[in-house]
């Protein structure tokens, strides 16, 4: 990407618009007062956005990937995420060794 005056100020425009929706964000969550329904589904949209960008590289890769995220998700059950993350990688070399 050459580094002339329309890419420079579409990347600022970007980056001012990012800052502008997340300051508004915080704004506008900071005068709310939320009851318990609306606390518990802001608490779940991180881990459900992370498993709607994860599930589909996992389960569109093939068997390794989708047994190895598999077995990830049960450990995560009970584990911390570092073992979570350990179990996962091991299982997904492991699985490719076995069904490769």
């Amino acid at each position: 990407m050459a580094l002339d005056p329309y890419n420079v100020g579409l990347i600022a425009l970007v980056t001012l618009a990012t800052f502008a929706m997340r300051a508004i964000g915080a704004v506008v969550m900071a005068r709310l007062t939320l009851g318990p329904v609306a606390t518990a589904a802001f608490e779940a949209m991180p881990v459900a956005v992370l498993t709607a960008v994860a599930a589909p590289a996992v389960f569109l890769q093939g068997w390794p990937e989708a047994l190895a995220g598999c077995l990830a998700v049960l450990v995560g059950l009970r584990a911390p995420m570092f073992a979570v993350i350990v179990t996962g990688l091991v299982a997904v070399v492991a699985f490719r060794m076995i069904l490769s």
